[in-house]
């Protein structure tokens, strides 16, 4: 009887009992072990580690992202790309070059002169230009400022091709949170598939720096299209899902002045996105009043999205007025709305208050919402309202089920009245001493 071996198993048994459990280094040792194997696993390698990928914006990343999209099978199972947002700003950083030895510091200096370099020259647009073009099946490309969970067989972070290099070079990790340089990377992306005429269905920002320092989220600048060109038309109207996470100019928001503004960066973008099915817009929370003006100008924006069927919008704090107004805008097509650590700021409108005479927007918000709308889904989380008719306090709306955030679908007489039964208003108790309001508050926030 022959002796038992690896080459002798079923293929199912070599993938899903082996393969699939050992950690990366060893999987990449059991493919080299014979050409058998590496042949057999080349599916499954391909597949875990070339579909999606992540790389920053310094010269070895991207020319490894080339050298990617020229090879013969990885430039056909390479979907995704992620642009990761490690930038070499110093503005975080001066504290720490105190500590820096010499070869750290040397090694800083490099990098920060090879990214800005990259920049100023054009190349880092000249890079992704050629790899989109030789990605022959890339669907989706976004843009990142946090470490997401890695692969299960590692238990390890996913992180930007070259920066664990750069992290243990220099002794820290580098900085990601700048609006402005998040801001770059976008309009970056939108150039280098304008380039290589290649439009793709999905383009997703997800930022999520949240510090006293730093606001997550893209400048409206972001969206610069320049004069008419018609491959950038080619390039959105190819989109059908947008997902965005934005920082909006705490600008000029008059309303005496709003008639005579040019329309922004942001709504130009989008009137030219003409078959766009899903956008999604979070806002960074403490912005308060700008999420506001921005979809209020949207609101005001003709033949915009004219076949959107989801609309998710987070992390805002809105007036009732203008969430039914941005909603209805897109009532004919719009079937799945999510609102996602929305809070309703207060007003003085008597149709908000409830027998009680308590300021009670929510129920009468999404009632509104699914009796007027043709809404076939609808996802809410972290719901809240500020309310000001005796003091300033923040009211958590949660469901009596307990959970933190439900889906319904289906048809809205059913569950819509399920819904609002849930629906519970916990109101924080009224300090007895308004001079101690603040920390009372921040108390009952937290």
């Amino acid at each position: 009887m022959a002796p038992a071996s690896l080459t002798g198993l079923p293929l199912e048994l070599l993938v899903h009992l082996i393969a699939t459990y050992l950690p990366t280094k060893d999987f990449g040792a059991l493919r080299l072990s014979n050409k058998y194997l590496e042949r057999v696993l080349f599916d499954t390698f391909a597949k875990e580690f070339f579909t999606k990928k992540q790389f920053m914006l310094s010269t070895a990343s991207l020319q490894t992202l080339v050298s990617i999209s020229r090879h013969g099978a990885f430039n056909k199972t390479l979907r995704y790309v992620i642009i990761g947002l490690e930038s070499f700003d110093t503005t975080d950083l001066s504290s720490l070059f105190s500590t820096m030895s010499p070869a750290q510091y040397n090694a800083f200096q490099k990098g920060s002169a090879d990214q800005f370099a990259l920049s100023s020259s054009g190349r880092d647009r000249a890079l992704l230009t050629e790899a989109f073009r030789n990605l022959q099946n890339l669907d989706t490309v976004g843009i990142r400022d946090y470490e997401a969970s890695g692969r299960v067989r590692d238990d390890d972070r996913w992180r930007s091709y070259g920066a664990p290099s750069i992290s243990q070079e220099i002794g820290f990790n580098l900085h990601t949170g700048s609006a402005t340089f998040a801001s770059q990377a976008f309009l970056l992306l939108m150039q280098a598939l304008v380039d290589a005429d290649h439009p793709v269905s999905a383009i997703e920002t997800i930022l999520r720096t949240r510090n006293a320092g730093h606001i997550a989220g893209l400048k409206d600048s972001a969206f610069f299209l320049g004069s008419p060109n018609p491959k950038m038309d080619v390039v959105l109207g190819g989109l059908r899902q947008l997902l965005l996470t934005l920082n909006p100019s705490d600008g000029l928001r008059d309303s005496r002045l709003d008639a005579e503004l040019h329309s922004t960066c942001l709504e130009l973008f989008l009137l030219r996105c003409s078959f766009l099915e899903h956008l999604r817009m979070n806002f960074y929370k403490p912005l308060q009043y700008s999420p506001s003006w921005v979809l209020e100008r949207l609101c005001k924006t003709p033949d915009l999205l004219p076949v959107i069927r989801r609309l998710d919008l987070g992390m805002l704090t809105i007036m009732p007025d203008v969430l039914i107004k941005v909603i209805s805008k897109f009532a004919a097509t719009l079937r799945h709305v999510s609102l996602w650590k929305v809070e309703l700021q207060w007003d003085d409108a008597t149709q908000w208050k409830d027998f009680d005479d308590r300021y009670d927007p929510w129920p009468r918000v999404l009632k509104d919402l699914a009796m007027t709308m043709s809404l076939t889904n609808i996802s809410l989380g972290c719901l809240s309202q500020r309310d000001r008719t005796d003091y300033i306090g923040y009211f958590e709306v949660k469901f009596s089920g307990g959970k933190i955030a439900q889906a319904y679908s289906g048809d809205k007489r059913v569950w819509m009245p399920l819904l609002l039964d849930q629906l519970v208003v916990e109101r924080p108790k009224p300090p007895s001493d308004l001079s101690d309001l603040d920390e009372d508050a921040d108390e009952d926030e937290e």
